[in-house]
């Protein structure tokens, strides 16, 4: 069995219609289509999703709770996601340094990390500093053994980096079904990677 850690923030919780700690439509988070994913891909290994999810968290909060869970959890593989909430509070340098504390901190427990990309966002002000961030991480993934990329950003926006109508779950920001379950299957794909 291979445990999986989720960590994140209203993106990997399920905001609007799913929270880990209250429940409610688990088809609005991305690790039940990831699971989902797995099945239908036929994959022989067997996973347990552990969602630690919290909304409004910031790149900073989300690693300082990463550490304590990798202290805590015995885990196999960590996908960290975060940045969004970052976007009015920090600079995008300071959310790169940030994850990559987070990347950092599996990698030297021996953990493949999977980086998700910061998905698009309906506010165009904010598109410059995604794209940063975004880019950073990529490059972080491509230049660290055992550090891999889910691309939500690439998977979810439109031509002009917008957040896709049928992925909105109707704020500009958090994703509906429809974009969890993209979501959910850009990071299966990534996952099998690891595995290879």
């Amino acid at each position: 069995m291979n445990k999986v850690l989720c960590i994140g923030d209203s993106h990997t919780a399920g905001f609007p219609d799913h929270d880990p700690m209250f429940g409610g439509n688990l088809q609005s988070s991305y690790p039940f289509w990831l699971e989902e994913k797995l099945k239908e891909m036929n994959n022989e290994n067997n996973f347990y999703f552990i969602n630690r999810g919290v909304c409004g968290d910031t790149s900073e909060g989300i690693v300082t709770r990463l550490i304590k869970c990798l202290d805590t959890l015995d885990v196999d593989l960590v996908v960290l996601q975060g940045g969004t909430n970052d976007l009015g509070m920090f600079s995008p340098e300071e959310t790169v340094s940030h994850l990559k504390r987070g990347y950092s901190a599996c990698l030297k427990r021996d953990l493949p990390v999977i980086a998700v990309t910061v998905p698009p966002l309906n506010f165009k002000e904010c598109e410059t500093k995604v794209i940063f961030i975004n880019s950073a991480v990529m490059e972080y993934a491509e230049n660290h053994r055992h550090a891999f990329t889910a691309d939500w950003f690439k998977t979810l926006r439109t031509d002009d980096n917008m957040l896709k109508g049928e992925y909105d779950a109707g704020d500009g920001v958090h994703l509906s079904v429809a974009g969890y379950r993209q979501a959910g299957f850009a990071v299966a794909g990534t996952l099998v990677e690891t595995l290879k």
